[in-house]
């Protein structure tokens, strides 16, 4: 799965690469266009491509990623493992956080390679440095390690695949909704109790879609209006590998 993840994001690189185009002027200046889209000189141009990467494959990366680490903690509870590696010294906490780490590993590195390659072009031709790309994909790498919390939570009562998968992708489905609540889900819970639920709901789950919102803003004027997401998501995924930790410690085999 790495291969193909790693296949995938050599490709969609190609394909920037390719549709970014840079039309030098006499004054030492590039005018820059996105396919046939004129996005105008470089200081104002590099922020919408590295946007539109963000944009275009944002989330395309996400459920990618979330197939490929997916494996990693399902099958370190699978028989031949459990006999192969609990069954040593090493605590099971620590096998299962490394096979996290190599997850989320695996999420930024590939992410990294597809869409790098046109950031350093773009900062060769026109010395508009990558710095907001790289702060960018930190933020998504945050919303995916929450999710991956939920894969390893999910994966404790060992029945394959498809429930960690769910599970994350449905935290990360209601998150757009989830924030903006008072629009999409206001209108059918009317009562004081259940609008509470709601907002307990939206204060423990992850900030995906706040966290890919702020992508877009630092990208364009390197500036993060507030930390309530990063912070929320943070202790949920730390709760939840804490939690997971916690029972598979306990857990018998």
């Amino acid at each position: 799965m790495a291969l193909v993840l790693a296949g995938v994001a050599v490709l969609v690189a190609g394909t920037f690469c390719w549709i970014v185009q840079l039309t030098p002027l006499p004054d030492g200046t590039s005018m820059i266009f996105l396919g046939t889209n004129f996005l105008g000189p470089a200081k104002l141009a590099v922020p919408s491509v590295f946007g539109a990467e963000i944009q275009q494959t944002g989330v395309l990366w996400l459920l990618l990623a979330i197939f490929a680490a997916a494996p990693l903690l399902t099958s370190a509870l699978e028989k031949g493992w459990i006999e192969l590696t609990l069954s040593k010294g090493t605590s099971r906490w620590k096998i299962f956080l490394g096979r996290f780490l190599g997850g989320v590993t695996l999420y930024f590195v590939t992410f990294l390679l597809a869409t790098f390659p046109v950031a350093l072009r773009l900062w060769w031709k026109t010395g508009v440095g990558p710095g907001p790309l790289a702060i960018a994909l930190l933020i998504q790498t945050l919303s995916f390690a929450a999710l991956l919390s939920v894969v390893a939570l999910a994966t404790l009562p060992q029945k394959g695949m498809a429930l960690p998968v769910m599970a994350a992708v449905a935290v990360w489905f209601f998150s757009p909704s989830l924030a903006r609540r008072q629009q999409s889900y206001y209108s059918f819970f009317t009562s004081h109790a259940s609008r509470g639920i709601l907002e307990w709901i939206y204060r423990i789950l992850p900030k995906c879609s706040e966290l890919e919102s702020m992508c877009f803003a630092y990208i364009h004027d390197g500036k993060i209006a507030t930390w309530w997401p990063f912070w929320s998501t943070g202790i949920f995924a730390a709760a939840m590998l804490g939690l997971t930790f916690c029972l598979l410690q306990r857990k018998s085999f």
